[in-house]
């Protein structure tokens, strides 16, 4: 049965249409008359009481299943079995996990349930004994029960909007990394397709951040339109956003994923008074669970790895995770290499074909592992991924310049954009070759490009800085990767070094015969 009575509060007058829920647990139907005449006509802080009466345990359970937001329990100890009150307290604070319920036992034994033990052993507020509870000493237990269950409220409530503020992206208001994370945590294998917008960062920089920001939110609606059975969308960061799906028909995601793809190309995305024709990259991970936003983020950058516009889905062979475990080995290797002087020089002579004589020696870096010399390819991408490049260039360039006090020819050595770029370079160049006492027209530096120095003007003019100071300058594996000709207009070159893939097979190839002749008339 339940009632509805009023509780009496000084300080407040009102009513309203909100209630505080009281559960009066008893399996003595006189416990709850003699209840509801003692709180009969009360209010308490202009709210209205609402008690829900339970006669056993079991009864407890279904109205607790039905009412999430009761404020106070009073519950008999004895009932259908000797412990269903403790029984009870240990399923609400256990099993419902309920921390904000206000739980205060009443019994009519108190042998049966010793206090100190019952607080010991169990989450409760208050114990007491049924012959002490007057109506006053009920009206006081009630109103400091549910003053302590308001500022709980209040606290979770606040709480929750601390959460929910950390957990959304304030451009698009969709959920964000964190909370992708917590949802993550929840059992079972899932679905995730991580989304990056190819190109954002240039949308930014001539456009502007707001209309930037405002394509953030119409592709993030434009994802929301898009959503399949119980997926959820998230706004990772800046340009990426992410889908986890639960989903189990791996064949109808990867449809899905395919279609989404192409409608996002298809779509006119608007941004302000602008449209805007987008494209995206793609990684996804089906049907699994552990680490899935990390192994999305693996097939991210291997889709990026082929340019935009392109879907990469994970398994444990992709090149970016070989890569990656290459470069974690390799790392230390090199560390410990610099550190224990196992950086090793080896001089290559390069001949004149025509004088049959030796011109010069090229700088050849090798690193000694535990007894084994290993050539650049096993360790160089390892060195720029862990900004270990300049400090095996320094050992390089030093052992070079050591070769010439016993050598009339010059020696050259590989420098990379990274180098070029640390503030420390052209004064360890300078220093170096005064120190050793070396000229600096027997060192040819030898430019390798990451990527192309055409665009970078500081290199460029550090590059006729260095070539004013006496330096010789030469451009590696010219014809192939970022060089190109209009760089040789910008800069003083000494030399071009055509890539090897021209030469393996020129006697056979004209094509590559055409390329290498063009090189050499230009150069």
């Amino acid at each position: 049965m339940n009632d509805t009575l009023f509780l009496v509060d000084d300080n407040k007058n009102k009513e309203n249409h909100k209630h505080w829920k009281v559960l009066i647990v008893d399996d003595d139907q006189s416990v709850h008359t003699v209840t509801n005449v003692a709180l009969k006509n009360k209010l308490f802080d202009g709210k209205k009481l609402q008690i829900l009466t339970a006669m056993s345990a079991k009864e407890a359970k279904k109205i607790l299943a039905q009412h999430d937001d009761i404020a106070l329990a009073l519950i008999d100890v004895v009932m259908e079995t000797p412990d269903a009150g403790l029984e009870l307290i240990n399923h609400i604070r256990n099993d419902l996990d309920n921390e904000m319920i206000r739980l205060v036992l009443r019994t009519g034994q108190p042998n049966q349930a010793p206090e100190e033990s019952v607080i010991n052993l169990y989450d409760i507020n208050d114990y007491k004994e049924k012959t002490e509870l007057t109506a006053q000493k009920l009206y006081t237990l009630l109103r400091t029960s549910l003053k302590q269950y308001a500022q709980i409220q209040a606290l979770k409530e606040s709480r929750d909007e601390i959460y929910k503020k950390m957990t959304t992206n304030e451009v698009t208001r969709l959920p964000n990394r964190m909370k992708l994370n917590d949802t993550l945590d929840s059992i079972g294998q899932k679905s995730l397709i991580l989304i990056n917008i190819d190109d954002f960062s240039s949308i930014n920089d001539t456009q502007g951040y707001d209309i930037g920001d405002q394509l953030l939110q119409s592709f993030a609606e434009f994802l929301t339109t898009k959503l399949c059975g119980d997926a959820i969308v998230f706004h990772l960061q800046a340009d990426e956003f992410a889908l986890l799906l639960y989903d189990d028909d791996i064949e109808e995601t990867q449809r899905y994923v395919k279609m989404l793809k192409e409608d996002v190309a298809a779509h006119t995305f608007n941004a302000g008074i602008n449209s805007l024709l987008i494209t995206v990259s793609i990684g996804i991970v089906l049907h699994e669970s552990g680490n899935i936003i990390q192994k999305a983020e693996y097939a991210l950058k291997e889709a990026r790895h082929y340019g935009k516009n392109h879907s990469q889905t994970y398994t444990d062979d992709l090149n970016i995770i070989r890569t990656i475990h290459a470069n974690s080995l390799w790392t230390a290797r090199v560390r410990k290499a610099i550190i224990d002087n196992r950086i090793h020089a080896y001089f290559q002579p390069i001949i004149n074909l025509t004088t049959n004589k030796i011109d010069k020696y090229e700088t050849l870096i090798r690193l000694e592992y535990d007894g084994e010399i290993f050539s650049p390819s096993h360790f160089l991408e390892a060195a720029f991924y862990s900004c270990q490049i300049f400090d095996m260039f320094k050992i390089m360039f030093a052992k070079a310049c050591e070769q010439t006090s016993n050598s009339e020819t010059s020696f050259s050595i590989n420098v990379s954009e990274y180098d070029l770029k640390n503030p420390m370079f052209f004064e360890f160049i300078k220093t170096t070759l005064i120190n050793s006492n070396t000229s600096p027209d027997k060192i040819t530096l030898e430019i390798l490009e990451h990527k192309s120095i055409s665009s970078e003007i500081e290199i460029q003019k550090l590059i006729n800085q260095l070539h004013d100071f006496g330096l010789k300058i030469s451009i590696d594996d010219f014809g192939s990767h970022c060089s190109n000709f209009a760089q040789l207009c910008n800069i003083s070159i000494d030399y071009i070094k055509i890539d090897g893939i021209f030469i393996k097979d020129i006697v056979e190839n004209k094509e590559s015969q055409i390329i290498s002749k063009t090189i050499i008339d230009y150069a």
